[in-house]
Parts: structure tokens; sequence; C-alpha cells
């Protein structure tokens, strides 16, 4: 009887631990078009004004940006920790099915008195020792059962939440890439207004000394100057914070500052903008790792309420076996060891009000579960507006930020033309200037967010990855 039930116990448990059906790998869809966009003026960056910080310059690119954020991310490598970790929860809980071996070893020497069957007492004098190994299988079927179940959910959620992590971190890397791109463009402007605002200056000194100005337009220069150099520098601190949080990703020395190698801004394009809202959000829901995270997560949960369950109140079952031998000494005879074989069986359940408590307590923990995956859900959905919202935005600012910047600088050349010939001052020109140094940056502001608007909507589908990034160098 023992041995059918053995064998009841081991088919009842076989459904959880034989191997899984490998989940189907869901072909990711390319949403990238089919041809970039040409960028209606390409900006020029020129890093030559940048000095380091503390210690030297290091050239960085998009492409090495996101090597690097694959394999030193400090997030990636505890994501990876935490699917070994589950793995091993997932071998401690195949083990509980399979019996334990107990080996002891035991001395036990006893004089004086001791208690007879009968129940009288009787004067003794010996010693016994004794050896033993014993192979114990104790276990509550079901329990174990569901605690495989979601040691297996608990690993496929990690290895989802490594994915995750990843696409956060790539998402994260290239979006801090063109902040330094924009903070390096800002530089170039603050740069170039400090230069006008030192024209100015001398000219209004140039005037002053020849009569035909007045000292309040020297000290109005001079404060339009100090003005501007403190913007530089403000500007000049805000690219170097730009780098710090660059190298605090890429796990890269933070006193080492960090330039973009490229010498032109252009735009990218990463999703087509002739897909629905409706499409979108349904690659999301499909394709996001971390609802795929949350999702096996709440399975998980629910395999361990039945746990708990059947640990309060299922039966659970033991057999033991035990081989050893024994041998004695009275004093005045001695045994020699002889063996030893003990064999039992039984079942049992322990009944507590506890359990009542811990029953509770799981599904509460099941609830809070699915509560948690609906608000990601949510999250998630929001985040494919908002980044479907910005890339339109941005893509219709693109022309018209670049109607400014041609506007700007047909005026400006017009304002020198007219300075050339006398009909206009040096002030006119160093306005012009002015205005079309800003017009640049608002067109570079604008490809910039359009580029990180991108970024984020691919990221928000769960399609972004090394490939799709990594060709994008500009």
């Amino acid at each position: 009887m023992i041995k059918w039930l053995i064998i009841t116990i081991i088919l009842f448990l076989g459904g959880c631990t034989s191997p899984e059906l490998t989940e189907t790998v869901l072909e990711r869809p390319d949403v990238s078009p089919t041809r970039q966009s040409s960028s209606e003026e390409l900006l020029k960056l020129d890093a030559s004004q940048i000095k380091p910080m503390y210690r030297e310059i290091s050239a960085i690119n998009l492409p090495t940006i996101i090597r690097v954020a694959a394999a030193e991310n400090f997030d990636i490598l505890q994501a990876k920790e935490q699917v070994m970790a589950s793995k091993g929860m997932l071998e401690s809980a195949y083990g509980s099915i399979f019996p334990s071996l107990v080996p002891s070893v035991s001395f036990q020497d006893v004089q004086g008195s001791v208690r007879a069957t009968e129940g009288n007492l009787v004067g003794v004098g010996f010693n016994t020792f004794q050896s033993s190994i014993a192979v114990q299988w104790v276990l509550n079927p079901g329990k174990v059962k569901y605690e495989i179940i979601a040691a297996k959910k608990r690993l496929t959620a990690s290895e989802h939440r490594e994915q995750a992590v990843i696409s956060e971190t790539l998402r994260k890397a290239a979006v801090q890439y063109y902040e330094l791109v924009l903070a390096q463009a800002r530089i170039a402007a603050a740069q170039q207004a400090v230069s006008e605002a030192q024209e100015l200056l001398r000219i209004n000194q140039l005037h002053n000394k020849a009569g035909t100005g007045v000292p309040a337009d020297v000290s109005r220069a001079q404060a339009h100057l100090a003005k501007r150099q403190q913007e530089l520098s403000k500007t000049l601190n805000a690219f170097y914070n730009a780098s710090v949080s660059l190298s605090l990703t890429l796990h890269l020395n933070s006193s080492v500052t960090l330039v973009p190698q490229a010498t032109q801004l252009s735009l990218i394009d990463l999703v087509r903008n002739d897909i629905e809202l409706d499409k979108l959000l349904e690659l999301a829901v499909r394709y996001r790792p971390d609802l795929k995270s949350v999702r096996t997560m709440v399975e998980a949960i629910q395999a361990k309420t039945h746990a708990t369950w059947w640990g309060g109140f299922g039966p659970a079952l033991g057999v033991i076996y035990q081989f050893g031998g024994i041998k004695s000494d009275d004093g005045d005879k001695s045994f020699a060891f002889k063996d030893q074989q003990r064999f039992s069986a039984g079942a049992g359940s322990q009944w507590s009000l506890s359990s009542f408590g811990a029953v509770n307590s799981a599904k509460a923990f099941e609830r809070s579960a699915l509560i948690e995956a609906n608000r990601q859900l949510d999250e998630v959905m929001a985040q494919v507006v908002r980044f479907t919202q910005d890339s339109k935005m941005y893509r219709e600012l693109i022309s018209k930020s670049h109607q400014q910047l041609t506007a700007a600088e047909q005026a400006y050349r017009l304002i020198q033309a007219n300075f050339d010939t006398g009909t206009m001052t040096m002030l006119d020109v160093l306005q012009s200037q002015d205005e079309y140094a800003q017009a640049r940056l608002r067109y570079a502001e604008t490809v910039v967010h359009y580029n990180t608007s991108q970024v984020n909507l691919l990221a928000s589908l769960g399609l972004i990855d090394k490939d799709r990034l990594i060709p994008l160098a500009m």
C-alpha cells in the first residue's frame, strides 16, 4: 500500500515538476519608417570651447553609450542577480520533493536506576553506541506542488523584469546623451552671446572716447556683458551636470568630462507616424516586459495562496527508513555491532486558527498584486499616449522653428549688408546676431526633444533594444 501511495504522490507532483512548455517568443514588429526624414538643416556642434571639469575629456557617441550601458549598468547587473536568485529558489522548491538523508551517530551511558516495563525500578549500568543513516521523506503534496509553480512563475517574472531594466537603461542612456548634446548646443549659443556683448561694450567705449557716446551706455554694456557671462557659467555647469548623470548611468568615472563626438545634430525617426494610437497601445500591452513581469508575478502570488492553504489544512505524508548498527556494553558483557532497520510511514495534519489568518493574508497579497498590475497597465498606456503626443507636437514644431531660423538668418544677412553700406548701426547687427543665435538654439532644442520623444515612445512600446538604437549614430 505504501508503494502505491508513493506512486500516487509522484504522479500528483508530476504536473509541476515536468518542464514547462517554452513560452512562445513573440516576433517583435518593426515600427521604424522605411527611410529617415532628412533634417531641414543640419546643426553643427562644436566642442572645442568645452574644458574638462577636473581631469580629462572623453569623446563619446550613441553606439558606444548603448553598448557600455548594456554591459556595465548597476541596475542591469542587479537584475541579473535577481534572476539567479529566482533560479536558486526554484531549485530549492524542486529539492523539497525528494527524500533527505539523515546520518546520525549517538553514544549513551546509563548508570543508576531506570524504570522497567512493569513500572518497577531496576539498577543498571551500561553504555550503547549507535550509528545509522535514515532516508526521510516528509511532505505536504499540495503545498509542494504550488510552491514549485510559484517558484517557476517568480523566475519567469524576474526574467521579464531583467528585460524591463535593460530597456529602461537603454532609454535613459539615450535620453541623457541627447540632453548632453542639447547642453553643448546651449553652450555655443551662450558663448556667442558673450562675444556679442563684448563687442557691444567695445563699441560703446570707443564712442565714449570719441565724444559721440555717453558713460551710461558703457555701464549698460558692462552690465549686459556680466549678465551674459553669468549665463555662460550656468550653462557650462549644466553641461557638466549632464555629463555626471550620464557617467553614473554608464558606471564611468564622473570626474571625466563626457563630450558628444558628433559634429552635427540630425533628426531621427524610430516609430512611424502613421500608426494609429490604438495599435500603439496594443503593441505596448503585448510587448512591454514590465507588464509581462507584473502579470506573471500575479500568477506566482496566486500559486503561493494555494500553497498557504495546503500548508495550513492539507495532509502531510511521511515515510522514514533507517538502517544502522548498535552495540552495547554493561561492564560484564559486551555486545558487538548488530544490524538495525526501522521503517515507518504515516499521514497527519495540524490544524490551527493561525492558518485562517495566513490564508487571509495571502489572499490580500493576491488582491494587492492585481491592483498593482492594473496600475502598471494604466501607467504604460499613459506613457504611450504622452510620448505619441510629444512626438506629434515636436514634429510640427520642427517646421515652425526652421521657418523662424530661416527668417532670422535672412534678417541677419540683410542687416549686415545694410551695415556695410552705412545705413544700419553695429548695434542693429549685434541684435540680429543674437536673434539668429537664439533661433538656432530653439531649432536645436526642438530636434533634440523630438529625438528623445521618439526614444521614449519606442521604449513605452517595449520595442527598444541595442539593434534599433546603435545605427542611429549622429
